[in-house]
């Protein structure tokens, strides 16, 4: 088997394998010396200087459609140097996609990766796909239920469909699936990629699923821009993913860290409310501290319908009404079962009413008195004829006069939004329920200008790139947690976007709305949220409710990671963009002597270094100036001359190798799989399934540790001996 891989720009990186001798591939032959001009020699050379692969730099980066930043190139550089864990969390908008797809692509070119998986929510799926392939180059496939069942449908029987993509993206919830996972588990994963990673949290099936397989991984790298959500437990799950006795390495850049100018501005829009808007929001408040003070002291879920509640009434007028009215008919009655998923949705009922069995919660201790509240709560619902803040979003919109992003919680917000612009706005509308495909287009046509208004939800809201068109975020009401906050505006104010940002905060006056909004110290026109400061929506809960004077402590800051080699690497980069990339076939060439008196001769050369199993670590270019005895009389004897010179063997002790924390964590994941394999079982009486059930475990476990095994050969250090010497350019020197 022979393995190919593409160097030309219109099939950089892309690999293929051949069997002989049922393919027959040819050699190209690269040996003969072409005679060129000085300039062109001289230009070659210099070009060949510069597109050297430096076993500790980066291989990939020069061609890559990416701005070289600093900070951008130093996760890449970590997991090179042998960092197995990494979490980058970036502020909002700081690339922290392309870093994770540049490290993906220079331990793809070094053949350290063989196969790599992206998990993300389902919406992402395409982003990750063209971001890959327009600034990379790589071409990955997304996978869902209908792509793995026509796989099943075409390959022979007992052949696993995840098996034939070397680079996959799907989506967290369709692998935390059991009859998915058990099917991925059997697949060896070099390097496992979890985008929008806050949503692995412990006890659920997303983060006991990226755990199983993170575990495996030789490398795991987790994104998300809000690590710590004011959860310690939380946190400290999150960043022991995948641990084998190795440390994470943790990249939180903010945007003043990496010398980026603060050009967002926040705006705080106090809405007037109507007396009977007034009289719902004072009878909601006392309705859900009644629920807080009461059953809610000792049971979670009456705390989760208080808050839901609260936050309902200050969204719309449809979002409570529809609450209050859904709740009354579920009160006392016990809920049905909650339909799951099946494997094909992928969507997010985040956004949506909330389940039975959470809107049917008892909330105060005697369930006729509550019955009574709601009907008073419905009766004042009914008396609000006005929606103050639909008024004065129609009003906003129409003095600012251009593309904006309007953010809100609810899809019954959503669409109270969208019919109330439609008739003088071309908007569009994202949403958890949505699929991907719909999503994407929506988004597309407002950036293509084809929508003037673009209402989304947060379930529908994350990866959203719309800086390009758009540069304002509007919020018709206060999360309870500023991560979300930071999220809608991480939107529009990102990387390439050239105007000032301007964030409208929109609430009610004089509520438990503007309660949220003191707590959460937001009143800041200049400043980010602090997201090494949040607190969590339950304890912003508790100061609203309880009345509490001052909010929990606060997260302890990241300590963020730095690779002091970056700065040079970036420098390095810069001139192998400008001399150009070295790719394709590398000619040999010479230029003759100027006049008959010269006798130095200037040549260039590429070492590669091997290590023992003839895996290429790098390259270094030197040059050897020397003087020949008498002038060449013809081209021929000059070509002789330079085929003759003779490169002295160089020790490979200057090619550094990854960390010894990588080959560590290999032997750790070989060690685990061969207890997996001996594991014992009980054998049937009757028939063989035990049998059979064992004899497929060790073939897998068999599988897994051949993968690692090929790993530890590819990053093995390099042998003084296992060199390959090649010819570049061959030049005339100065005059004697």
């Amino acid at each position: 088997m022979l393995s190919l891989e593409g160097r030309e720009r219109g099939n950089a990186m892309e690999r293929l394998r051949v069997i002989e001798p049922f393919d027959r591939p040819r050699p190209v032959s690269v040996t003969s010396l072409r005679r060129k001009r000085r300039h062109a020699v001289i230009k070659h050379a210099l070009t060949t200087i510069h597109s050297a692969n430096p076993a500790d730099g980066l291989w990939t980066a020069a061609a890559a459609r990416i701005d070289l930043h600093r900070y951008q190139i130093e996760p890449a550089l970590a997991a090179i140097a042998g960092a197995t864990r990494l979490l980058l969390a970036d502020a909002v908008g700081l690339g922290k996609t392309i870093q994770a797809g540049l490290l993906l692509s220079e331990l793809y070119q070094r053949a350290w990766v063989e196969r790599a998986l992206i998990v993300c929510p389902a919406g992402l799926r395409d982003t990750w796909q063209r971001e890959l392939l327009n600034r990379f180059g790589i071409s990955a496939a997304v996978l869902d239920q209908q792509s793995i069942a026509d796989r099943i449908a075409q390959y022979p029987p007992g052949v696993n469909p995840w098996i034939a993509d070397s680079i996959a993206i799907v989506s967290i919830d369709f692998i935390k699936r059991d009859e998915v996972l058990a099917a991925l588990e059997g697949v060896p994963v070099d390097l496992l990629i979890a985008d929008e990673a806050h949503h692995l949290s412990p006890g659920t099936d997303r983060g006991a699923a990226l755990a199983r397989l993170a575990a495996r991984a030789a490398w795991c790298v987790l994104v998300t821009a809000t690590p710590h959500s004011g959860d310690p437990d939380a946190f400290v799950y999150l960043t022991g993913l995948g641990r084998h006795a190795d440390p994470i390495t943790i990249f939180r850049r903010q945007r003043h860290d990496v010398g980026l100018d603060h050009t967002r501005r926040t705006h705080f829009l106090k809405v007037r409310t109507s007396d009977h808007e007034r009289a719902l929001f004072d009878a909601i408040a006392a309705y859900s501290r009644a629920i807080w003070s009461g059953r809610g002291r000792d049971d979670h879920a009456a705390r989760l319908i208080a808050i839901t509640i609260a936050r309902r009434a200050t969204s719309s007028h449809e979002a409570i009404v529809n609450t209050l009215r859904r709740r009354r008919a579920l009160l006392g009655v016990e809920p049905s079962i909650d339909q799951p998923r099946l494997p094909w949705e992928d969507v997010d009922d985040a956004d949506g009413g909330g389940s039975d069995s959470l809107v049917s919660v008892q909330g105060l201790e005697n369930i006729d008195d509550e019955r009574a509240a709601l009907d008073h709560l419905i009766e004042l619902a009914s008396r609000c004829d006005s929606r103050s803040k639909m008024v004065r979003l129609v009003r906003l919109l129409s003095r600012i006069d251009e593309p904006a992003i309007v953010f809100t919680e609810y899809r019954d917000t959503l669409d109270a939004i969208v019919t109330l612009l439609a008739r003088s706005r071309r908007v569009a509308a994202i949403h958890g329920a949505m699929p991907a495909d719909e999503r994407r287009r929506a988004v597309d046509a407002f950036n293509d200008g084809r929508h003037d208004v673009l209402v989304a939800t947060d379930a529908a809201g994350e990866g959203l790139n719309l800086h390009h068109r758009c540069r304002l975020v509007i919020d018709v009401e206060l999360p309870w947690n500023p991560v979300r906050l930071e999220q809608r505006i991480g939107r529009v104010d990102r990387l390439g976007q050239r105007r000032p940002v301007h964030a409208i905060r929109m609430f009610h006056g004089a509520t438990i709305e503007e309660e949220v909004l003191d707590r959460l110290s937001l009143r800041r026109r200049r400043a980010d949220v602090d997201l090494d400061r949040v607190a969590s929506e339950q304890d912003v809960a508790a100061a609203v409710f309880a009345r509490q004077e001052a909010m929990p402590g606060h997260v302890p800051r990241l300590n963020t990671a730095a690779v002091l080699a970056a700065g040079a690497e970036v420098d390095r980069l810069t001139h192998q963009r400008r001399f150009g990339n070295a790719r394709g076939i590398r000619a040999r060439c010479y230029a003759t002597p100027r006049n008959d008196r010269s006798r130095q001769l200037v040549a260039l050369y590429r070492r590669t270094y091997l290590n023992r199993y003839g895996a290429v670590l790098g390259d270094a270019i030197e040059a050897y100036q020397l003087t020949l005895s008498a002038v060449p009389p013809s081209l021929a004897e000059f070509r002789a001359c330079i085929d003759a010179v003779r490169v002295p063997v160089r020790e490979a002790a200057s090619i550094p190798a990854p960390s010894e924390s990588l080959h560590h964590r290999l032997a750790s994941i070989r060690r685990q799989l061969a207890r997996e394999q001996r594991r014992e079982f009980q054998r049937s009486l009757f028939d063989g399934r035990a049998e059979a059930d064992q004899a497929q475990r060790e073939h897998l476990a068999a599988r897994l540790d051949s993968a690692l095994e090929r790993l530890q050969r590819a990053i093995a250090p390099a042998e003084p001996t296992q060199t390959r010497t090649e010819l570049v350019a061959a030049w005339p020197g100065k005059r004697t």
